[in-house]
């Protein structure tokens, strides 16, 4: 009888499944043998030791691998319905939300959770699972997860489910704006719930995310009066939002109460209080908390260096702030390029630009081809091509291969700054660091010399390309035809445009403008309109600057029959003109003496909702005054009904 106990509590504490009842019907031989009846038992779930129905784990493996399947199943539902009548006991909520929990996309275990109650017998969601697809929702990318979410909500009073307080905050955290948090204060009411610390918190945090710092605060003092506290994230977006708002007094209140609460100030607490004290112009007292903080052993990241520096830079300390840079690089914390660019600033505002070879001297160890592309670009966009060019020199010698970005940098820069001799110079030597001299830079040299009329250094540079490369592109053409141009040499720019015509490339309608442009107003007006016809009989449409440069040349050769016939051509072809064409043509009638003409013209301006300039003005002054009067009074225009100061 020993042995047969022992055998039955063994078989307990193995706890199989399936359980067995039995009875002893007979015994004989002293009680040794004894023939038992046996009876299978309702199947029931293992517990835990509080009594709670332990989870199936091959039910919930197998019924998220029927769900998540790839194969050609046109039904995964179906399946899954099929297994789960197989099973004795029907899945639990514990089970079911396991099952949600381990389905990899929202839409699905959204589709689940739809599916247990219609298809499994006698299933009911419980706050459990109603949780846990809130959760999932709440945590998903989807566009509408925030409507799904309110029908959860629809759908548990529809079936009398009181949600508990982790409903409410995870509402509170996925809902958005005011509005949202009403939503889940109606439901602490409806529910007669009590408001966790959790929950404060999460309240706290909805309101800052929704800047609405007041309530943010009402929400702190319920805190407080409670004997609440929050974590560091909680304490620090809320004196971020204090700081953002500059209210000093009550981010220093919060900043106290933290310490008193026995949460740990953190370098991001440091770097919000040392951003609002140094945008204040107070440094001092930014650099007291920064010392502050480094006694308190945090250690400073690139944010908290930077926001000091930042403060020291605004007050113009540049001193301190390079001392501070270069505790920065001792400490090991490597600067990056916001770092660079306050400490140019700060240098350039107190001229002391010459210490940049001490910036580089201090954090040698982290500069590299990058960081100097960066201070060289940094320096050109300042203005400040001579340092730049020094410091670009100083990359071109320590490195074996130069910055194709710090190269153009530097090539753009010294063509602002009219070093053309240094920028021909560089172009040329760019082999030398492994750097492949291409289109755009030789374009970015041809507009500068253009632009200042270097021809012969364009012609220099343009025979150089051809026999060397790299191959002109249409912009190259385009810059070249405006260049001779510009500079009265017709026969180039001709020469050029034909060029352009016999290469890969075909003329555009800047080509036309250009050559148009070219022509015109170097008294070949004929042929300007002849090369305007045959823009079109290609195909190409003119567009404003095409129009209003051709009638600029009629104008100015005394055809203003042919300038007004091409502005009304314009119009009808539906290319709308702006006020630089009305300026041109009125500026035309205005010296012919055409003033009802001008009148007109000027109603025309109007109704294409074009706004007047000080251009338009001057001339429609000058039609008042007329051109024979010596003296030109102050009286209201005839045109505009205004009173226009006469021109000095």
């Amino acid at each position: 009888m020993r042995h047969h106990c022992r055998h039955l509590n063994l078989l307990n504490r193995r706890g199989y499944a399936t359980k067995y009842t039995g009875k002893v019907v007979t015994t004989n031989n002293k009680g040794r043998f004894s023939a038992i009846e046996v009876s299978v038992a309702a199947p029931t779930l293992i517990s835990d030791v509080r009594g709670y129905p332990l989870p199936r784990r091959d039910l919930i493996c197998k019924a998220t691998k029927i769900l998540q399947s790839k194969s050609s199943s046109p039904d995964p539902f179906l399946d899954l319905s099929e297994y789960l009548q197989t099973l004795s006991v029907t899945p639990t909520t514990s089970e079911v939300s396991e099952i949600l929990k381990s389905l990899k996309s929202p839409t699905l275990a959204l589709e689940f959770f739809h599916f247990c109650p219609s298809r499994i017998p006698n299933f009911r969601h419980d706050a459990f699972t109603y949780n846990r697809i809130m959760l999932i929702l709440s945590n998903s990318y989807l566009s509408n997860k925030i409507d799904k979410m309110k029908e959860i909500i629809n759908i548990m009073e529809k079936y009398g489910t009181i949600g508990n307080i982790s409903t409410v905050n995870i509402l509170i955290g996925a809902f958005d704006g005011v509005d949202g948090v009403e939503i889940c204060l109606d439901l602490v009411k409806k529910w007669g719930l009590e408001l966790t610390c959790y929950t404060y918190k999460c309240l706290l945090q909805a309101y800052l995310r929704a800047y609405d710092l007041n309530r943010a605060l009402q929400v702190y003092r319920i805190m407080r009066r409670k004997g609440y506290k929050l974590d560091s994230f909680g304490y620090n977006m809320l004196l971020h939002g204090l700081a953002k708002d500059e209210k000093i007094d009550q981010a220093y209140q919060v900043f106290e109460d933290m310490k008193r609460k026995h949460c740990e100030p953190d370098e991001y607490t440091y770097t919000i209080l040392i951003r609002m004290i140094g945008r204040l112009g107070k440094p001092n007292e930014a650099l007291a908390l920064f010392q502050e903080m480094l006694s308190k052993g945090c250690k400073p990241n690139s944010m908290s260096y930077n926001t000091m520096i930042e403060a020291l830079a605004r007050s113009w300390m540049a001193d301190k702030a390079m001392i501070l840079f270069s505790k920065m690089v001792e400490n090991n914390c490597r600067p990056n390029e916001f770092t660079y660019s306050l400490i140019l600033n700060v240098l350039a505002a107190e001229g002391q630009l010459r210490r940049m070879d001490e910036v580089v001297e201090i954090s040698n160890k982290y500069m590299n081809k990058s960081i100097y592309a960066y201070l060289v670009r940094t320096l050109s966009k300042l203005g400040h091509a001579s340092e730049a060019h020094r410091l670009f020199c100083n990359m071109w010698r320590f490195h074996d291969k130069g910055d194709r970005d710090a190269y153009l940098s530097m090539l753009e820069s010294l063509c602002s700054a009219g070093k053309y001799a240094e920028a021909l110079d560089m172009l040329s030597r760019t082999h030398e660091k492994g750097i492949i001299t291409d289109t755009f830079m030789y374009n970015t040299v041809f507009s500068a010399l253009g632009k200042s009329k270097q021809i012969s250094h364009v012609l220099d540079l343009y025979e150089k390309m051809k026999q060397d490369g790299p191959t002109p592109d249409i912009f190259t053409y385009n810059i070249l035809i405006s260049s001779f141009g510009r500079a009265g040499r017709v026969e180039e720019a001709v020469r050029i445009f034909e060029e352009l015509e016999n290469s890969d490339y075909k003329p555009d309608v800047v080509s036309y403008n250009s050559l148009i442009n070219c022509l015109g107003k170097n008294g070949d007006v004929d042929e300007a309109h002849i090369r305007f016809k045959e823009m079109q009989e290609k195909g190409m449409n003119p567009d404003v600057v095409t129009y209003s440069t051709l009638i600029e040349c009629f104008g100015k050769t005394d055809k203003v029959e042919m300038a007004y016939s091409l502005f009304n051509e314009m119009l009808a072809e539906g290319c709308s003109p702006n006020i630089v064409t009305f300026n041109i043509l009125l500026d035309c009638l205005e010296k012919c003496g055409r003033a009802a003409e001008a009148v007109d013209l000027y109603s025309k301006l109007k109704e294409q909702g074009l706004t007047p300039d000080s251009i338009t003005y001057a001339i429609l002054e000058r039609l008042q005054s007329g051109s024979k009067r010596t003296h030109r009074i102050r009286r209201q225009n005839p045109i505009t009904g205004w009173v226009v100061s006469p021109l000095r």
